[in-house]
């Protein structure tokens, strides 16, 4: 038996609940070791150098097709742009969590 982190009643370890105030957790909230705080950090970094990378790219390559034809070749290229972008994004996450 354990005291409840809510209420302070006795609880079973194994009970999923608190029977006298219902809390989820009666051992208290879990604690995230560093290992898993360092691979969330890690995938919350892969989401932000995807879209990073996906914006950049369809940018320049809308940029490129605006200079060089107008609307409807700054589309094309903005697309291809997103094309390169996405698969670009996704070597370099590769990459970080292989020499990480």
């Amino acid at each position: 038996m354990i005291d409840c982190h809510d209420c302070g009643g006795s609880v079973s370890f194994s009970a999923a609940s608190c029977p006298h105030c219902g809390s989820r957790e009666p051992s208290g909230p879990y604690i995230q070791s560093p290992r898993e705080l360092r691979f969330h950090r890690i995938e919350e970094r892969n989401d932000q150098t995807l879209i990073g990378m996906l914006v950049l790219c369809t940018g320049i390559g809308f940029f490129y097709g605006a200079v060089t034809g107008g609307a409807w070749p700054a589309a094309g290229y903005g697309l291809l742009g997103a094309l390169i972008g996405a698969p670009a994004g996704f070597i370099i996450n590769v990459s970080r969590r292989l020499f990480e």
